[in-house]
């Protein structure tokens, strides 16, 4: 039974934990007991000793704040109404958001609450505490999250009271049953998480959870197993921590309550006693750690066990010693000696931490093979410009790993004396917020000169900064009578554009695909529809549409404060095109370029369909018949295509399409993916299938973008570099690639692809996939959600959501398009944007 009630909370240093689980334990469970007469009242005298008992909760990788400023601790039980909380928080400084919908920003309560661990119906319960002055009461706001279409005819409830104590404040809450559609009874299992968040003012957010998983805010198989049951579970005391310190030594620790200092604590593995102690006093709370060896590589430690006074309080399962190496490898970097130089003879190679790079890979050799600007190899930097270096970093185990340089030689050395006693004046655009007068920048421009001036000649960054040479190598390629650089002819797409020649060359994709990319193709029959100008009557909508749909939008802007851009399209008549509000001081226009964010991952999925209808690549192709660097891998389940797109592939999220060697990087990677074990969402999938798009049609991203999409469109105000949220752009250009794709891949006289193509992007269901938020369906780079039906669109509607809150949906059903571009939410956005969808469907003429 003490092993039900662990806290398990394994961290890492140094690097970023994936919200995947951390070990392969079963997860506890929790066994909470039925309490009778509890009131909610924001007094804990009616729950006496009784309830399941958290005496200890962590931050994120187990850390903690010192108890005075901090600490936290709650029980729970049930009752025929519902799940009981009652909840002491200890905190020395209050500070409370205005916004329900932002409460989290600063002090607050959240509580998560699942039908069962893994289950498809959640409320959110965000509460704030009212100590503010600001806000002296205790305010509520609710989430819904549920599938079952019957259970939300009801708006979610809860109860909840506070009571003031000296050092902060007790709560208590109910969780009403109904919300869940639950009948209460002994054995039951539900989920719930709590987190609490803690604010002193800004840039100082700190949050303690149980358990301290990630987003398991959204994905209920990461909750807690809650047993409804007649007797709690021991209480939770103290909590344990396993971590690889800079992969050197091995880190336990264990913190607890005060009340147990002095106790006598022990690690065993097995029966083989590695440490005994004492647990000591640490800010507030019993203390006690101990250092282990790293495990050698192959190795690795059985669960530890930790006991106090000889009684099991938490086994640790350290995570995969050899995973962890292979995920910290991906940031070692390797550094050019210099990377930017002026003689014949080639840099050295070393990484920036040769000594860390060997306990992560063990011991190791570097060779480098340069190319010219031609893709010759060569043993000599005979001309000036740009050089490619091609690293293999071989281990002893016989495992070559390479990466990829861009290297630069000057026509001569500089003279330091005359760059010394030059000047040179800059200038630079800072945010307001750096509190620098414009007008004293403008004066300053010397200063701000020197300083870039010695940026540029250091040659310590010239080594440091990777960048540093592309810069260079593509400033001396671009045509001084050229118009002004954009993403698709920048120095850096140039770099990345003579990258993709040597990797085609160095793949045997050059010859694999010798031709050029032609998309889109003339249509075959009669020209698709192409957006016009027109009434809400031509459209279909009823005739005081426009008017009603402006009043919503008037309203958002002054409630909200952010400014944004509407285009609204049905029957590819443009009947409502107008914006709001102010950016920077001017009135934003329709022709203003927002932020689409994550939208951008539905565009570079319609990327990948134009390659698909072609027959140059299937979406359940493995991934290594494209990227020669995945081949010769053994793994459990071949990554896809399809798992690049739709967030199954098991990447880590650290990776970016400016990367040109990210095939490599990640192939160093492939041996410990979990490939289509869970949905998690992350940009590095498509990132890797861009360098496929790239590698076929040879052509950088941008160039792909703007050759086969956005020009052949008329998206004249697009602007976009990468695969998953850097696109700029404007409600009419994007409601054209809308109304391409409820054409199913055609626009006016040209077809992008067929329409059976469209249909294998198009979002569809994952049934039990852990991690996929209920009611949620994705395809190639498009998504449906249980609520956007339920608002009334058809069931076919599909789009994609972004972090600018901009909105992008295609409903075939009702032949309706929903364009607003924005860059940040703004205040209350969740109730104007209900009321501005509303507004839109309710004007729909059948």
């Amino acid at each position: 039974m003490m092993r039900q009630a662990l806290l398990l909370t394994l961290c890492i240093a140094s690097v970023l934990l994936s919200a995947s689980p951390l070990c392969a334990l079963e997860q506890p469970i929790f066994d909470v007991p039925r309490l009778e007469k509890i009131v909610i009242d924001g007094k804990a005298d009616d729950w006496a000793d009784n309830g399941f008992r958290v005496e200890i909760v962590s931050g994120r990788d187990g850390v903690y704040l010192p108890a005075d400023d901090l600490d936290v601790a709650f029980r729970l039980g049930w009752d025929a109404r519902g799940l009981l909380l009652l909840l002491k928080v200890t905190d020395d400084v209050h500070v409370e958001y205005p916004d329900g919908e932002h409460f989290w920003r600063e002090d607050c309560v959240q509580l998560f609450f699942a039908e069962k661990r893994g289950g498809k119906d959640l409320i959110f319960a965000f509460l704030s505490p009212g100590l503010d002055p600001s806000y002296p009461e205790l305010r509520q706001y609710l989430t819904d999250k549920r599938s079952n279409e019957e259970l939300k005819k009801q708006p979610p409830t809860i109860e909840a009271a506070r009571t003031k104590t000296g050092t902060g404040y007790v709560m208590e809450v109910l969780l009403p049953w109904s919300n869940l559609g639950i009948e209460p009874a002994v054995g039951r299992e539900v989920g719930f998480q709590l987190f609490v968040d803690e604010s002193d003012g800004p840039d100082t957010d700190f949050a303690v959870r149980w358990f301290p998983a990630l987003d398991t805010a959204y994905y209920t198989d990461q909750m807690h197993r809650v047993r409804l049951s007649e007797t709690p579970s021991p209480p939770v005391m103290a909590t344990a921590t396993g971590r690889y310190e800079r992969f050197r030594r091995t880190n336990i620790a264990v913190t607890g309550m005060k009340e147990l200092v002095g106790k006598t604590i022990a690690v065993k593995m097995g029966d083989v006693e590695l440490s005994k102690g004492e647990l000591t006093e640490k800010d507030g709370r019993a203390s006690y750690s101990i250092e282990l060896p790293m495990p050698a590589h192959g190795a690795s430690y059985d669960p530890l066990d930790v006991l106090i006074d000889d009684k099991l309080i938490e086994t640790i399962t350290l995570p995969d010693a050899a995973e962890r190496r292979a995920r910290a490898f991906i940031g070692a970097r390797l550094r050019f000696e210099p990377a930017v130089f002026s003689s014949t003879r080639f840099p050295s190679c070393e990484f920036e931490q040769p000594s860390r790079v060997e306990d992560l890979i063990g011991r190791y050799s570097i060779t480098t093979t340069f190319y010219d600007k031609d893709y010759d190899k060569v043993k000599a930097a005979e001309q000036p410009g740009r050089y490619g270096a091609v690293v293999e970093i071989t281990t002893e185990s016989g495992r070559t790993f390479r990466r990829f340089n861009t290297l630069y030689r000057l026509s001569g050395s500089p003279d330091w004396f005359r760059v010394w006693r030059g000047e040179m004046h800059a200038t630079i655009n800072l945010p307001e917020e750096y509190g620098v007068d414009p007008r004293v920048i403008e004066s300053q421009s010397r200063i701000i000169g020197d300083h870039f001036k010695w940026c540029a000649f250091d040659d310590d960054l010239s080594s440091r900064d990777p960048g540093f040479a592309a810069l260079l190598a593509g400033l001396a390629e671009t045509d001084p009578a050229a118009a002004p650089a954009g993403v698709t002819d920048d120095v850096y797409a140039r770099d990345r554009q003579w990258w993709i020649g040597l990797k085609r060359k160095l793949y045997g994709m050059d010859e694999r695909y010798p031709d050029p990319f032609v998309c889109p193709r003339p249509i075959e029959g009669n020209p698709a529809p192409m957006l016009r100008e027109g009434t809400a009557t031509e459209a279909g909508m009823k005739p005081d549409a426009v008017e009603k749909i402006d009043a919503v939008c008037q309203a958002w802007v002054a409630e909200s404060g952010e400014a944004f851009a509407v285009c609204l399209v049905r029957n590819s008549v443009v009947f409502f095109h107008k914006a709001y509000g102010t950016r920077d001081g001017e009135p934003l226009t329709v022709t203003t370029p927002s932020w689409m964010a994550s939208i951008t991952k539905l565009m570079s999925g319609t990327l990948l369909m134009t390659l698909v209808d072609q027959g140059l690549v299937e979406l359940d192709d493995t991934v290594d018949e494209y990227l020669p660097p995945f081949q010769g891998i053994e793994v459990e389940t071949p990554l896809t295509i399809r798992h690049l797109y739709n967030h199954t592939h098991g990447l880590l999220d650290i990776w970016g399409d400016d990367m040109n060697d990210l095939e490599e990087v990640a192939a160093g990677y492939y041996p410990h993916q979990s490939v289509c074990k869970r949905w998690e969402y992350s940009g590095t999938g498509l990132s890797l299938g861009s360098k496929i798009i790239e590698l076929i049609s040879g052509e950088v991203l941008a160039r792909f973008y703007r050759n086969h999409l956005l020009d052949p469109l008329g998206c004249t105000n697009t602007e976009v570099m990468g695969s998953s949220g850097d696109t700029f752009s404007t409600p009419l250009d994007m409601a054209k690639i809308g109304q391409m794709l409820l054409n199913r891949g055609a626009y006016g006289d040209k077809r992008f692809f067929s329409e059976e193509t469209y249909k294998q992007m198009l979002p569809r269901t994952y049934p039990d996939l852990p991690g996929l938020m209920p009611g949620l369906e994705y395809g190639v780079g498009t998504s449906r959600s249980a609520e956007t039906v339920a608002l009334g669109f058809g069931e076919d509607c599909f789009g994609h959501g972004a972090a600018s809150d901009a909105t992008f949906l295609v409903d075939p059903t009702h032949e309706l398009i929903i364009v607003v571009t924005r860059n940040r939410a703004g205040e209350h956005f969740e109730k104007h944007k209900e009321l501005f969808i509303a507004a839109v469907l309710e004007s729909l003429e059948e």
